[in-house]
């Protein structure tokens, strides 16, 4: 079962080194990087993503004030890994879902959106299947997808 646990002393030089594979490094920045967001830069919540006592993943959760990047205020998972090791085992949906569950119990927000880079069919596909639905809108070059808390999702 996958947990979400804090940053800490104890394991942020664990999460700094988990890496994904090689044709991934363009699709999402390092954990080190966003590590510093997350201490710097607020409203941020990083997490560990841990399959028992194993730390296999990384996930951030930030808030954006509308700007020219994106005009609405909203909330965003702006980072999901899993390291190269523990891909192709169930572990990205499961970490995913437990990601989304924290968001409904600890955000009281409507809606949670999340980019992919064109082109990252992987990320795609696993944000489609977990309810994101994407409307037309980009940011930058990335596809933006909407999750919805709202009963209407997907319409």
């Amino acid at each position: 079962m996958i947990q979400l646990k804090e940053i800490t002393k104890e394991n942020y030089r664990a999460c700094m080194n988990l890496k994904t594979t090689k044709e991934q490094e363009d699709f999402v920045a390092p954990n080190w990087y966003s590590m510093l967001e997350a201490i710097y830069e607020e409203p941020r919540q990083a997490f560990a993503l841990y399959n028992g006592e194993e730390m296999v993943g990384f996930m951030l959760f930030s808030f954006y004030e509308a700007d020219e990047d994106y005009p609405k205020a909203s909330w965003w998972i702006e980072r999901f890994m899993i390291a190269e090791k523990f891909q192709n085992q169930g572990l990205g949906t499961q970490a995913f879902l437990a990601g989304l569950d924290w968001f409904k119990t600890h955000i009281q927000a409507q809606e949670l959106r999340i980019s992919a880079v064109d082109g990252n069919e992987i990320a795609t596909k696993l944000y489609e299947r977990n309810g994101f639905v994407w409307r037309g809108e980009w940011m930058r070059k990335d596809i933006v997808f909407l999750f919805s808390l709202h009963t209407d999702q997907g319409k």
